[in-house]
Formats: C-alpha cells, sequence, structure tokens
C-alpha cells in the first residue's frame, strides 16, 4: 500500500464495475469516495474490504441525475478530504429493450442516469478536480457497435464518449487528461442479467474464451489514472479482451 495523498470519488462505486475500480484505486494509494444510488449495503460491503485492506474509503449517496445532490457530493468530498484528484464517472444503468418498444419512460430514465448523470457529474469534476488531475468515464464498446435490443444504452454511451473528448480539449491547458474506458462483457455486472446461451457467445468472441472482470477494467482506469496516463487524453480506449476486432 502507497502512502495515501490522493482522492477519487467513483460514481456508482458500490457494484460490478464500480467495485472493482474502488478496491483498485484503494490499492494504488487513493483516498476513495464510493459512490451509491440506493443500494447503501453494497456501498459499506465496499468501503470494508478497502479498510481491511487499509486503505481509506467512504460510502456518499446521490442521485447522479440530480445537479444538486452531485454538487453536493463533490462539496462534501472537499470538505472531508480536501482536493479531488480523480474522478470516474461509472454510474449507470442498462435494460435491454428494442426502440420500437422503448416505453417513454424507459427511454428517459436511461437517459437521465447515462448521460444527464454523467453529463452533471463531468461537468462538477471539471470545475473542481485539481490541475493535473484525471477524469475517466466507463463508456461501453457498444457505443461502437450497438446491437439489437440495446441501441438506447448504446446511444447514451456514445454521447458521454463525445462529452469526453470535447472536454479534454477544453481542460486540457490544466494538464487534466480526460478519457472513457469501453468495457465489453463483463461478469459480475449488468451482463449478469442476461442469460447463459448469451453470455457463452460474448466468451466465444474473445481470443481469451471467457467474459471480462471488473479488475480488468480497473486495471485500464488505473494505469490512466497513473503518471505513465499523463500523455493519454480525449481517447475512448476499447476493453473488451479483442472480442470486436
Amino acid at each position: 500500500m502507497t502512502d495515501t495523498t490522493k482522492t477519487a470519488i467513483v460514481t456508482g462505486g458500490s457494484g460490478g464495475i464500480g467495485q472493482g475500480i474502488s478496491k483498485r484505486l484503494a490499492r494504488e494509494g487513493y483516498q476513495v469516495v464510493v459512490h451509491y444510488a440506493s443500494n447503501e449495503a453494497a456501498a459499506a460491503t465496499v468501503v470494508g474490504e478497502i479498510e481491511a485492506a487499509g486503505g481509506r474509503a467512504v460510502a456518499m449517496k446521490a442521485d447522479v441525475a440530480n445537479e444538486a445532490e452531485i454538487a453536493e457530493l463533490f462539496s462534501r468530498t472537499q470538505e472531508r478530504y480536501g482536493d479531488i484528484d480523480l474522478v470516474v464517472v461509472n454510474a449507470g444503468v442498462g435494460e435491454r429493450y428494442s426502440i420500437a418498444e422503448c416505453d417513454i419512460d424507459e427511454f428517459d430514465w436511461t437517459v437521465a442516469v447515462n448521460f444527464r448523470g454523467a453529463f452533471l457529474t463531468l461537468r462538477e469534476a471539471a470545475r473542481t478536480v485539481v490541475d493535473n488531475g484525471r477524469i475517466i468515464a466507463i463508456s461501453s464498446q457498444l457505443a461502437r457497435r450497438p446491437m439489437a435490443g440495446i441501441g438506447v444504452y448504446s446511444a447514451t454511451k456514445a454521447a458521454v464518449d463525445a462529452l469526453v473528448v470535447a472536454l479534454s480539449k477544453e481542460i486540457g491547458s490544466r494538464g487534466i487528461t480526460v478519457n472513457s474506458v469501453q468495457p465489453g462483457s463483463t461478469s459480475p455486472g449488468m451482463f449478469d442479467k442476461n442469460d447463459e446461451e448469451l453470455k457463452e457467445k460474448f466468451r466465444q468472441m474473445s481470443p481469451f474464451k471467457r467474459l471480462g472482470t471488473p479488475e480488468d477494467c480497473a486495471g485500464v482506469v488505473a494505469f490512466l489514472a497513473g503518471e505513465d496516463g499523463r500523455w493519454i487524453t480525449g481517447q475512448c480506449i476499447k476493453a473488451d479482451g479483442g472480442a470486436t476486432n
């Protein structure tokens, strides 16, 4: 464990990919704010695991689609830990439904969490992250290769990638890197909602013949967050085990 001198916020940090990122960043020496929307118990478990390993973390609740709550999440982090060095924009939802059958309420909910929530978090990060800090969004390889039945989700992730590229150009003069990571099928995570037949199909798509893990994605995040990632910005990095090459 390195000295804990930096602070990271991980939205959606209590489940799936988010918990993997939270724990990896804690091992890298970050004080981690494990954000959650509703599952307080899951967030507490992640915090407990980080603390048991010698790290520092705290769980904080916020609705990412609520402007005031996102601002409060950042201000509470600053009150507790001081400067914010890294923000990982990970909170998201991903239900399967065709475009023709998508209910407008389902559409609005997906857009509110995945796009509005990401925008509000990116905007607050741009305002508060220290110079030479890092901002990383968790997107999806579906942003590049949309599939039937998940078009709305794919569109929201493509929109987030566009924000990432634009923001990298807006705040690059401050030495802040802004990138996105595009995981493929990952377990545990939202992909677990699918049946075993589809899971096996995606296993076979990768040369490694397996699904991704939260740790796979967390490794890419850790690289981008570290000193060796200082020259990479405005990139949408596919991390799907070669499944869509």
